[in-house]
């Protein structure tokens, strides 16, 4: 009897692999699958990628100048406060998330995409920038 207790403390250290008798099949895995209606809506699983949206961000953006031309094409002047790096943009051009609708004489009006939700949004010169 003085033998088993040590032959027993030896098995309980070394584990013994287990053979599943009568099964050969491997284990299926199953992936969960989400679907979203995006009708109108941002999808909340793709990525948040800046995609066209490179470059400043609208926010940090604002009208330095306007050069007025009804004929052949106005142009927006805009500064990134942060970096006051200068911009040209045409009507039509995409800056920061925003494409430039239409320039008058003293301000312009962007279409702003943010996260996929689209807002109108005008930068107006200042007083003492139209001297």
């Amino acid at each position: 009897m003085k033998m088993c207790g040590p032959l027993l403390f030896l098995a309980i250290l070394v584990p013994v692999p287990l053979v599943a008798q009568g099964t050969s099949e491997a284990p299926v895995m199953e992936r969960e699958v989400f679907e979203y209606p995006v009708i109108g809506r941002r999808d909340p699983f793709a990525p948040l990628s800046a995609g066209d949206e490179l470059g400043p961000r609208f926010e940090d953006l604002g009208l330095a100048g306007i050069i007025y031309s009804p004929e052949r094409g106005s142009v927006a002047v805009l500064v990134d406060r942060a970096t006051e790096r200068r911009y040209r943009v045409w009507e039509g051009d995409v800056i920061g998330g925003a494409r430039l609708l239409h320039v008058s004489e003293t301000e312009a009006a962007f279409l702003v995409t943010v996260f996929g939700v689209t807002r109108r949004d005008t930068l107006r010169l200042r007083a003492q920038d139209k001297e």
